[in-house]
C-alpha cells in the first residue's frame, strides 16, 4: 500500500510539474486546457488570485482619498466668510449714533463742586451729549434719599371766611409752587415760587374773591427748610418747622421777626410796597357778588409741615399743613370791603373727606419753572378734592 501510494504521490507532481513547463512554453500551454484533468490546474486560476493583487486596485480605492477632496468641501470654511457677518457687529456703532439726551435738557451731575466737594455740577444737552456746566448744586444725600433738584408742589387750604362780619361759607385755596431742593444730609435747603393761587368761595353769593395772576407773579422766592427724619423701618419723614411770608411789605420792617409784625394798615405807611406794580401800594385782588370792588392788601401767612413724609427714591412727598393767614386792606373802593377777610384753618370739611389741608409734591426735570408746572399741572398732581376749576 505503502509503494502504490508513493507511486500515485510522485504521477501528481510529475503531472503538475509538466504543466508548468507546458505554460511556459505558451500556446502550447493550451493543452493544458485539455489538462482539464488539471482542473487543479484551476488552482493555478487561483493565480488569478494574483488579480486580487489587482485588489490592489482597491488601494485605488485610496483614491477614495481623493474623496478628500471633499475636503475642499472645508471651503465650505469660506462660509466662515459669513464671520464677515460678525460685521452686523457693526451696527454696534449705530450706538455710537445713540443720543444720550435732548438738547436743552438738564440734569444733575456726578462733577463734585462747591465746599468740602458736597455740591454737583448741573449737566447741559449739547450736541446730544451731557456736558458739564459751571451751575453747582448742594446734594450731599448721604444715608438720606436723595431729593435734590426740582420738584412741583401743591398746597390745599381750607378755610372759614369772614368779612364785614359776615360769615362766609366753606373757602378752599389752592397754590401751585415751583421748588428747587439742595440737601446735606437730613437738611433740606428750600427755594419756592408761588405760581399761581386759585381761591374758591363759589358757595358763598355775597362775596366772591379772584386772585389776579400779577399777585403769584410779583411774590419772591421763599426760602424754607425742611428736615428728612429716618422713621428706622425703611420710610423717611419730611418736616417743616413754620415758615412765614409778608407780603408786599419792605422786609427791613420785620426783619427776623415776620411773626411777631404787625401789619400796616394805611397805604401811606412806607413799609408798604407796591409789588404788583399797578402803581397802588398793596396787592391787588378783585371781589365780585354783592359786595364787589378792588381791594389792595398787605398779608402774612405761616405754613408748617405735618406727618410729612418723603419717598424713599426721592420722588414724591406730602402730608398736612397747618397754617394761618391775616390781611389788611391798605386800600379799597368799596368801604365794605375795609375791614378786609379773617379766614381761619378748619380741620375737616363739609363737603368731602380726607385731610383738609395738605400738600404733594413730585419730581419734575430739572430746568423746568413756573411756567411747567401750571401747564402739567393735570398729569403731575392728584385731582383736587373739589374741583375748583370750573
Amino acid at each position: 500500500m505503502k509503494k502504490i501510494l508513493v507511486v500515485m504521490i510522485a504521477a501528481i507532481v510529475f503531472s503538475v510539474s509538466c504543466g508548468d513547463d507546458k505554460k511556459e512554453t505558451g500556446d502550447t500551454g493550451n493543452t493544458g486546457n485539455t489538462g482539464d484533468t488539471g482542473d487543479t490546474g484551476d488552482t493555478g486560476d487561483t493565480g488569478d488570485t494574483g488579480d486580487t493583487g489587482d485588489t490592489g486596485d482597491t488601494g485605488n480605492t485610496g483614491n477614495t482619498g481623493d474623496t478628500g477632496d471633499t475636503g475642499n468641501t472645508g471651503n465650505t470654511g469660506n462660509t466662515g466668510n459669513t464671520g464677515n457677518t460678525g460685521d452686523s457687529g457693526n451696527t454696534g456703532n449705530t450706538g455710537d449714533t445713540v443720543a444720550e439726551c435732548t438738547n436743552g435738557e438738564k440734569q444733575i451731575g456726578t462733577t463734585l463742586c462747591g465746599e468740602a466737594n458736597k455740591g454737583k455740577l448741573y449737566q447741559k444737552c449739547e450736541n446730544e451729549k451731557w456736558v458739564d456746566t459751571q451751575e453747582c448744586i448742594l446734594c450731599n444725600p448721604g444715608s438720606y434719599p436723595n431729593v435734590c433738584g426740582h420738584y412741583a408742589q401743591k398746597m390745599w387750604f381750607t378755610a372759614a371766611s369772614k368779612v364785614a362780619t359776615i360769615n362766609m361759607a366753606e373757602a378752599w385755596t389752592r397754590t401751585y409752587f415751583h421748588i428747587v431742593q439742595e440737601q446735606d444730609e437730613d437738611k433740606v435747603f428750600i427755594k419756592a415760587k408761588i405760581c399761581s393761587i386759585k381761591i374758591d368761595n363759589s358757595a358763598s353769593s355775597i362775596l366772591k374773591l379772584n386772585m389776579l395772576q400779577s399777585f403769584a407773579d410779583a411774590l419772591p422766592l421763599l426760602p424754607k427748610e425742611s428736615f428728612l427724619v429716618d422713621n428706622g423701618n425703611g420710610t423717611f419723614g419730611f418736616t417743616q418747622d413754620v415758615s412765614w411770608e409778608i407780603r408786599s411789605v419792605d422786609p427791613a420792617c420785620y426783619g427776623d421777626n415776620p411773626g411777631g409784625y404787625e401789619l400796616p394798615e394805611k397805604e401811606t405807611d412806607a413799609c408798604v410796597q407796591d409789588w404788583d406794580n399797578d402803581t397802588i401800594p398793596g396787592l391787588k385782588v378783585v371781589a365780585t357778588g354783592t359786595m364787589s370792588g378792588d381791594v389792595h392788601i398787605v398779608e402774612k401767612s405761616s405754613s408748617k409741615f405735618e406727618n410729612g413724609w418723603f419717598a424713599t427714591d426721592g420722588q414724591t412727598a406730602g402730608g398736612n399743613v397747618i397754617w394761618t393767614d391775616e390781611q389788611n386792606v391798605v386800600k379799597t373802593n368799596n368801604s365794605l370791603l375795609k375791614s378786609g377777610a379773617q379766614n381761619s384753618m378748619k380741620v375737616t370739611s363739609e363737603h368731602f373727606s380726607g385731610p383738609a389741608n395738605f400738600f404733594e409734591q413730585f419730581k419734575i426735570p430739572e430746568g423746568s419753572d413756573c411756567a411747567y408746572v401750571v401747564f402739567y399741572s393735570a398729569s403731575i398732581f392728584n385731582p383736587d378734592p373739589i374741583n375748583i376749576d370750573d
